[in-house]
């Protein structure tokens, strides 16, 4: 069962990449999915959404490893010369933001 959902965004996310991100969330041990997006997301800096499923707010530990992914799949899009998110939310079950990971300034 997914732990955590990644929301598409058809102008900025393909299935390649959805792929990847996913990966990318396993690789740190959390369980992923796609989910329908709930925003329409046209502008020049874009945030990625990601819904934490779980009840409890994720532990320090996950936070931490979280943080780690968020940043591998900033440096993914820089790699595909894609525009990277420029924040990635993780929202919790009613629909808050539990976190907010903004990648480091180059």
């Amino acid at each position: 069962m997914a732990e955590i959902l990644v929301e598409e965004n058809f102008v900025r996310i393909d299935g390649d990449d959805m792929n990847a991100l996913l990966r990318v969330l396993h690789g740190v041990g959390l369980e992923a999915e796609p989910t329908a997006p709930r925003d329409n997301d046209t502008g020049v800096r874009w945030e990625l959404a990601a819904h934490w499923l779980g009840a409890a707010f994720p532990s320090a530990e996950t936070v931490a490893a979280l943080n780690g992914a968020f940043g591998e799949i900033h440096a993914y899009f820089v790699t595909e010369g894609k525009i990277p998110p420029s924040r990635v939310i993780l929202y919790g079950p009613e629909s808050e933001a539990l976190h907010v990971f903004e990648p480091e300034p180059a």
